[in-house]
């Protein structure tokens, strides 16, 4: 049942992540726009799904499916990684800089506030219980 729960979500996370993906791309564009901003909405949603999401979801295949499929195909380290790699074998160091930069301090932040919502969010809905 876990591998089923990551397989489905997995699934579901590639193809989010493709179609956000299809919509961002500006082939003239020499900043990777559309993975910064995929990575950065799943370190927001993956930081307020661990504080409040996972305590709506009680079933823990769904958990897994949601943090380890749905999330985890979403982001794109992979993808990060291959395209800093090459902005810096093109000599674009600063950009190169400037996006892993980017990436890792905001991204930080961005699970960080995902949390703060997801406690703040929590708190609301148990007070309307």
């Amino acid at each position: 049942m876990k591998v089923l729960a990551v397989a489905i979500g997995g699934m579901i996370g590639a193809l989010l992540r493709l179609w956000i993906g299809i919509l961002l791309f500006n082939p003239e564009a020499a900043f990777p726009y559309p993975t910064l901003i995929i990575n950065l909405m799943g370190s927001f949603f993956l930081g307020w799904f661990v504080i409040h999401g996972a305590k709506m979801v009680r079933n823990k295949h769904y958990i897994l499916g949601i943090q380890t499929g749905i999330i985890a195909s979403f982001t794109t380290f992979s993808s990060f990684n291959a395209e800093l790699l090459l902005l810096m074998k093109d000599e674009r160091y600063t950009m190169a800089l400037m996006y892993f930069v980017i990436s890792t301090v905001i991204g930080i932040a961005a699970i960080l506030l995902g949390m703060k919502f997801g406690s703040a969010t929590l708190d609301k809905v148990g007070e309307d219980l």
